[in-house]
């Protein structure tokens, strides 16, 4: 009888796996248990259990991606997505290039991020940090639910092992695809940790601004990497599907474009939250929406109830348990809100339309409008192929007809908020902030109207009926977010160089880092402009397809004229040169040389591909691209007779593509600014690391001398004055008094400034109590011996209870 096929990998990687979903289980249970019966020593367990969790998952994702580069075909998951002829990393993107692979993915990058994340906040949100692991923990469980009794990946074969494995997806099988996946799962997965803390906040009823800031770098992290891997799909797509373009609303590609929308919403709306008091619980649903739309995103692109060339095969299974907790995370979030509801009442309250808040309000509707009908017009083929029986297929043209007017209300939008103050923008401010701006529109316009007659095009919004110059609108309003940026960034340095009297570079680093979150958000805001710029330029793409008989090479051979073999493109001249098949033991690759002139100049020789692939998958089309910035020359090889030499040649021009990832780049400049921590500010800058140090050191010798009492005396001296603390106790030991309110947390910032904390002091040992009014605007020291002082010295701290 013959033994069954066993994999000493396998067989520990499954045991890690049900090893982790135990702990993940119990540390779930521990923090919120711990967490409700405020028991510090359940919540201490539960993070201890988080950890480990993290070094289980790492130790079960290193035997996957072991088994891989040993090439371990006793494993399913391994014999069907690599094979030995792969290279190194194509090895390692197998991992997550199947359905198995990629859920284990997921809990392994939600693992390191949420460690990461309660590391650093663990003392700091001590009251509520049990809730926040029990959130991220409970993620966790359905994703090794999934993994254990749906798709583990380390299910080995009953029967003897293949010699040899299947092998990656070949659209895969590139450069892109190396980091574009990843990229994506690690933005999906960065929004369950600001999830995490207000599902916390929620259920503590710690509903301050604190949990806010600890969440804001995990926000960028989201909006970045989302971003990141939106583009770097674009590219792929670009590059290796052969049809010319970046973007056709896939649903795949919308999994990831919904919760950005969102994302950067809340980023938005966060900042009047900080600034205002306002949009608590519109804060909290963004970010509870946000997570469901990953998941969403996530169920999408994994379940089949999409089709896409990127989306995994159909699973009915799957899709059910994926329903079940969207629609359970969805009520715990809403309802926690409504629950909560009377307690994030807004401190304020917007005082007019003229004002930054109502342009960030404005903003939010605009994304959120978004994210719905892309979500509904994604799913929509879904929803009437199982009401009525018929798969509705909805087009790139009717996503656009719908997202161009939005698209420039938020480009607009990009540009107008920062000309707006908070509060209200008066009428004369209002002209003076947005006449530069509105000029450069204007000129723009003009000059693009008058000087490029294809910028005049009209095309469809709302209505194919309705045809309007959207490329002229497009680049006015692109010259009014520059417009807008340079004046404030202008404006800006001008006050800073005032105020320090340095050279304009050092004042423009120096303006960009103490204010990174402002002014890398304006440069996220210009990234935004380019980014149009690129959009823009789809209106005027050529596509040409060709046949040429002969190559060149050929028609010398027999002394015929090579005219034959060349063709003209919008200016550009192509000359098929030759074709050339190419094989190893993947593929049998056949590349067309051609030669790309513009005028009497030659540009480049290219040189599009066709790939056959020996184990019988598609074949899949390897472009050439002659890069402008200007325009892209786009060259596919769809058809080829090797014994005749005849080919089949499709040409794209692609004016201003080259301005959608140079875009990003802006982008990335941008988040990189905003996430830049105060820790490295101080080190560059060689400021003390203390705030107390760093106000002792801006104020004068003179004002500290006074702060410290009439007479200049130390605390050292002061002390041995003050009368014995108690019996027995010396003198020169005497016990400091402090006020009848709670003493002030250092860790929580509740700390007074230097002088009104001496001042209490002082007055403390003259026998008399600083006596603070209840109003806020009469908040001063009343007390029989502080005659001497300064007013200033006799202030009381705002920072301290109203009770002292």
């Amino acid at each position: 009888m013959n033994e069954l096929p066993s994999s000493p990998i396998a067989t520990v990687g499954t045991i890690a796996l049900y090893l982790s979903f135990v702990l993940a289980a119990a540390t779930a249970a521990t923090g919120i248990v711990g967490n409700a019966r405020k028991n510090p020593r359940l919540v201490a367990a539960s993070v201890y259990g988080l950890y480990g969790f993290f070094a289980m998952i790492a130790i079960t994702s290193a035997l996957l991606v072991y088994a891989f580069l040993t090439h371990d075909f006793t494993i399913k998951y391994v014999a069907a997505t690599s094979d030995t002829s792969m290279s190194t990393s194509y090895k390692i993107t197998a991992f997550w290039g199947a359905l198995d692979g990629s859920l284990l993915f997921w809990v392994f990058v939600l693992a390191a991020f949420s460690t990461i994340a309660v590391a650093v906040n663990a003392r700091r949100h001590r009251d509520m940090i049990g809730f926040v692991v029990g959130t991220i923990m409970v993620v966790q469980v359905f994703f090794i639910t999934l993994l254990i009794f749906n798709k583990d990946p380390f299910t080995t074969f009953l029967t003897d092992p293949p010699t040899n494995g299947q092998g990656l997806n070949p659209l895969l099988q590139n450069y892109w695809m190396v980091i574009h996946p990843p990229s994506l799962y690690i933005g999906f997965v960065a929004a369950t940790i600001p999830f995490a803390f207000a599902i916390a906040a929620l259920a503590s009823g710690r509903l301050d601004d604190l949990w806010l800031g600890s969440v804001r770098t995990w926000s960028l992290i989201c909006f970045f990497f989302l971003s990141f891997g939106l583009i770097l799909g674009g590219r792929w797509a670009y590059e290796e599907l052969g049809w010319g373009g970046y973007w056709a609303w896939d649903p795949v590609e919308n999994a990831g474009l919904i919760p950005w929308f969102t994302m950067t919403a809340f980023l938005h709306t966060a900042v009047i939250q900080e600034q205002r008091g306002m949009m608590k619980a519109w804060n909290l649903v963004l970010v509870i929406l946000t997570f469901f739309f990953t998941i969403f995103g996530t169920f999408m692109t994994r379940s089949g109830v999409v089709q896409s060339v990127h989306a995994f095969g159909k699973d009915d299974q799957i899709a059910l348990e994926f329903i079940v907790f969207m629609l359970f995370f969805l009520i715990v979030g809403l309802g926690l809100v409504i629950y909560r509801l009377p307690r994030l009442r807004n401190n304020g309250a917007f005082e007019s339309f003229a004002s930054r808040e109502t342009a960030f309000l404005v903003n939010n509707w605009i994304l959120l409008a978004c994210a719905v009908f892309v979500l509904f017009v994604t799913m929509l083929p879904t929803i009437t192929e199982h009401l009525f029986g018929e798969r509705k297929t909805i087009g790139a043209a009717f996503f656009n007809l719908w997202m161009t007017p939005l698209g420039l209300v938020l480009l607009f939008l990009a540009g107008a908020a920062p000309l707006l103050a908070w509060r209200k923008t008066t009428g004369e401010r209002l002209i003076a902030q947005f006449l530069w701006p509105t000029a450069a529109a204007v000129v723009t316009m003009g000059l693009l109207g008058a000087l490029v007659p294809a910028s005049r095009a009209l095309t469809p919004v709302l209505d194919d009926a309705l045809r309007l110059p959207v490329p002229l609108f497009t680049f006015g309003l692109c010259g009014f977010v520059f417009g807008s940026i340079i004046q404030e960034y202008i404006r800006g340095l001008g006050a800073r160089m005032k105020q320090t009297g340095s050279d304009p570079f050092t004042s423009l680093v120096g303006l960009v880092l103490i204010k990174r979150r402002k002014y890398g958000g304006y440069v996220i805001h210009l990234a935004i402009a380019v980014l149009f710029i690129g959009f823009a330029g789809k209106t005027w793409d050529t596509m040409v397809d060709r046949t040429i008989a002969k190559p060149a090479v050929e028609l010398a051979a027999a002394k015929q004229p090579v005219d034959a073999s060349r063709f003209t493109v919008r200016g550009y001249t192509f000359q098929y040169e030759a074709l050339e098949q190419v094989a190893d033991d993947n593929k049998i690759a056949t590349y067309a040389h051609v030669t790309l002139s513009r005028g009497k100049e030659k540009l480049e020789l290219m040189h599009p591909a066709r790939n056959s692939y020996r184990r019988g998958t598609e074949p899949t089309s390897e472009v050439a691209i002659h890069e402008r910035l200007s325009e892209d020359v786009y060259v596919v090889l769809t058809g080829f007779d090797t014994d005749t030499k005849t080919a089949n040649f499709r040409i794209y021009v692609n004016p201003l593509v080259n301005w959608v990832w140079i875009g990003f780049v802006f982008l990335a400049i941008g988040t990189f600014i905003c996430l830049i921590p105060q820790g490295l500010v101080d080190l560059v800058s060689g400021r003390p690391k203390s705030a107390l140090a760093r106000r002792r050191r801006r104020r004068p010798a003179a004002d500290r001398r006074r702060a410290l009492g009439a007479d200049g005396g130390s605390g050292a001296r002061r002390r041995r004055a003050a009368p014995a603390g108690g019996a027995g106790r010396p003198a020169g030991r005497a016990r400091r008094r402090r006020g009848p309110g709670p003493r002030p947390r250092r860790r929580l910032g509740l700390v007074a400034p230097p002088p009104a904390r001496l001042g209490h002091r002082r007055a403390a040992d003259e026998g008399s109590w600083c006596a603070c009014a209840a109003a806020a605007s009469a908040r001063r020291c009343s007390t029989a011996s502080a005659g001497s002082r300064p007013p200033s010295a006799r202030r009381c701290s705002t920072s301290w209870p109203a009770s002292t």
